[in-house]
């Protein structure tokens, strides 16, 4: 069941946080996430959550989408270079903690993340359908904030593709498989300026063009 987007206020907000929290600590603590446990834990109906979400996809569909979703603020720092760190090494600091970590590898063991649909009749993207589809949701629309950040400042940049490979997912490749990485500092600046690098050379050459 695809979980719905819209973000409700009152009672059900707080529902709704007790049951993305309980999601994510259950998977820290390497516990069964199953309905009735997320619903004991969050001290709510099962059958609300059954209603809400349908099952554990939507479930982890949902809170991947708020962990690591659309609305979350992007850096301003000015440069397109200063941009890419800060949310780097936000990006490394993320998946360093357990929670994130742990719902991080549940959504890539939920399944591939399809190209995100859009609604019929609509540009907005549709609901995520899986945890992994909500996670590459909510980093693309990040990058793209970044990105066209620095094109309103006339700046070089690279596709969001681009930065989604070489940004994000060494990042998160290493936080999976627990590779030993230098400091976060080394890390980022190698990336992006793998990233900024080839753009400001290509920027340079059609001047000079």
């Amino acid at each position: 069941m695809t979980p719905t987007m819209a973000r409700p206020g009152g009672r059900s907000a707080k529902v709704t946080e007790a049951v993305h929290r309980a999601v994510v600590e259950l998977l820290a603590e390497g516990e069964p996430v199953t309905v009735p446990q997320v619903a004991a834990r969050a001290g709510v109906n099962a059958t609300s959550v059954y209603r809400r979400w349908g099952d554990v996809n939507g479930l982890l569909a949902d809170a991947a989408l708020v962990r690591f979703g659309t609305s979350a603020a992007v850096p301003g720092t000015g440069s397109l270079a200063g941009d890419l760190r800060a949310w780097g090494s936000a990006l490394v600091d993320e998946a360093a903690r357990p929670e994130e970590l742990a719902l991080l590898r549940a959504a890539v063991a939920a399944g591939p993340a399809d190209p995100p649909a859009l609604r019929a009749g609509s540009s907005a993207p549709a609901a995520p359908d899986s945890a992994c589809s909500a996670c590459l949701t909510g980093r693309s629309s990040q990058a793209e904030a970044i990105l066209a950040a620095a094109a309103a400042r006339g700046e070089q940049a690279p596709s969001a593709t681009r930065v989604l490979d070489h940004l994000v997912a060494p990042i998160y490749l290493r936080a999976l498989f627990g590779l030993p990485a230098p400091s976060v500092e080394v890390l980022v600046e190698l990336l992006v300026e793998r990233l900024v690098a080839p753009a400001a050379a290509q920027a340079t050459s059609s001047e000079l063009g």
